[in-house]
């Protein structure tokens, strides 16, 4: 009893394994040189064979079984040429929805042996192509192949996508076969033809909107005319010529170099850098109008920055494009950029501070200003440094980064200088005497022509312990130090003739004694 029971349990251990095996076989897809295992690997291999112009293969992949004599007498080649142009004018391979397993799509309203293809529109309606698994020729092992009943459909869905005569003429007088980069040889000629005819109409185009933006006479127009004849033109004929090759077809081949778009990419990093120009040559003529040289200086660096951020999200643009992860590299670059940030962090500071002195301006070039005791001419801002020439006539070179954050005295920038000596009087000057000398020196401020007489004050203020003061407030017009020095020294000249005339004299520091009998 026990010898049975041994016996089936090998023989139920023994069919298990036969279910698993033949279940791994059945998960696995067939061997096939073409790899028609499974209708995705099936479509890549016959629009992989087409895009290298090898028709003959391309037709393996067709059942060309039972179809109408009239469609089996154009041949199978023929067949997988007009398959691929309708492929390549209505359907995107991004829009493949193919299962990749050797018994395809399951679950759907159709059969198990067929998998749709593509839905091919004509007018309003929709022609539905099938992939189909049927029994290989040689050996009778099941693959998937373009169904015959698709393939019946073909001539018909040709003659609706058929190019212009003119293009059939071009393609018939140049060789078949020949391709580059999965575009056909007649496709090049017609695109590069297109693209030699549209160049100079988009240039006359330019040139007549840049004499309808801007006047010849204007110091922009040059700037204005290039942006407009050289990346502008680039941009429309790559505009052009990607439309009309999109509407000649394009195979799964050229699909894949058509989807980097390089050549669009460079067209636009090049008319944005143009834009950047343009606003660079337009900030720097109105800054050097203003005056703001050190501003307008700063602004060709600031654009060079911007092109290169331009050229850089280009250049990612591109990348995700052609397939890389562009997370990767962004964590890359942050990780790069963090640690140049961090070996640039003084320079960078100098720099931030460049922008404040350029864009606020608490000094210029030429003026005469303190900082934190220094005192003397700015003579040049730099991105990094500041010069400073001091009295002493020496020069000083200050970190950007700390002139953005010290004050800063800009005597330059004065409207008008403070005029304000204080008169100290001996005590035997009689009172009017005092008020005769107020009155004079008032009369002779309010006569004089540089001195404002809107804020104007002579008074007697205090009795000091040595002497009587009176003290003087006023402002004299003039914006230049030198000039005010001059003025300041008449008038100290013109007050000490005043107390003289009035028979006064200044008192001198120290102390009076006197002695009572």
């Amino acid at each position: 009893m026990n010898a049975w029971r041994g016996r089936a349990l090998v023989a139920l251990l023994a069919a298990f394994a036969c279910l698993s095996v033949f279940a791994q076989e059945a998960s696995e897809a067939p061997r096939d040189a073409l790899e028609r295992g499974t209708p995705l690997s099936s479509v890549k291999g016959f629009l992989r064979s087409a895009g290298e112009q090898d028709y003959e293969t391309a037709a393996r992949y067709l059942d060309l079984r039972n179809l109408p004599s009239e469609i089996s007498a154009q041949g199978g080649p023929e067949l997988a040429r007009q398959l691929n142009f309708v492929l390549s004018r209505s359907v995107w391979f991004d829009d493949y929805v193919l299962d990749d397993t050797p018994s395809g799509k399951q679950g759907d309203s159709l059969p198990e042996y067929r998998d749709e293809l593509a839905r091919i529109p004509i007018g309003e309606e929709h022609v539905v192509l099938y992939m189909q698994h049927v029994p290989r020729n040689e050996d009778r092992v099941m693959i998937w192949k373009v169904s015959n009943r698709s393939i019946a459909e073909v001539p018909k869905l040709y003659a609706h996508y058929a190019n212009p005569d003119w293009v059939e003429y071009v393609r018939e007088r140049l060789p078949e076969n020949a391709s580059f980069l999965g575009l056909e040889l007649y496709k090049w000629v017609i695109a590069l033809g297109i693209g030699l005819l549209s160049w100079p109409l988009f240039y006359l185009l330019g040139r007549i909107l840049t004499r309808l933006l801007i006047h010849p006479d204007r110091p922009l127009y040059p700037y204005v005319r290039k942006a407009l004849t050289q990346p502008m033109v680039l941009l429309a004929v790559v505009m052009t010529v990607s439309i009309v090759v999109r509407r000649l077809g394009l195979g799964a081949v050229a699909q894949q170099y058509a989807d980097a778009k390089t050549l669009m990419i460079v067209a636009v990093v090049w008319v944005l850098w143009a834009i950047i120009g343009l606003f660079q040559h337009y900030k720097s003529e109105q800054l050097q109008k203003q005056g703001r040289e050190g501003a307008a200086r700063l602004v060709r660096p600031a654009a060079n920055f911007i092109r290169l951020l331009v050229l850089l999200v280009g250049l990612l643009v591109w990348l995700s494009n052609v397939g890389f992860n562009i997370s990767t590299v962004l964590a890359g670059l942050g990780v790069g950029g963090l640690a140049l940030a961090l070996a640039l962090q003084k320079p960078i500071e100098d720099l931030m501070g460049a922008l404040t002195l350029f864009s606020q301006q608490p000094v210029r070039v030429g003026d005469f200003c303190k900082y934190a005791g220094v005192v003397g001419v700015v003579e040049e801002i730099g991105l990094r440094t500041t010069r400073i020439r001091t009295l002493g006539n020496t020069l000083v070179s200050v970190p950007n980064a700390r002139i953005a954050h010290t004050e800063i005295e800009n005597y330059t920038r004065r409207e008008k200088f403070y005029y304000n000596p204080e008169l100290r009087l001996r005590y035997d000057t009689s009172p009017d005497q005092v008020r005769s000398i107020i009155e004079a020196i008032r009369q002779m401020l309010e006569n004089h022509e540089r001195v404002r007489n809107d804020i104007l004050r002579v008074r007697f203020t205090n009795f000091e312990e040595d002497a009587i003061k009176v003290k003087v407030h006023s402002y004299v017009d003039s914006k230049e130090i030198a000039e005010f020095f001059e003025i300041a020294e008449e008038l100290n000249l013109n007050i000490m003739d005043i107390i003289a005339q009035k028979g006064a004299s200044f008192a001198l520091p120290g102390r009076m004694l006197y002695q009572t009998q």
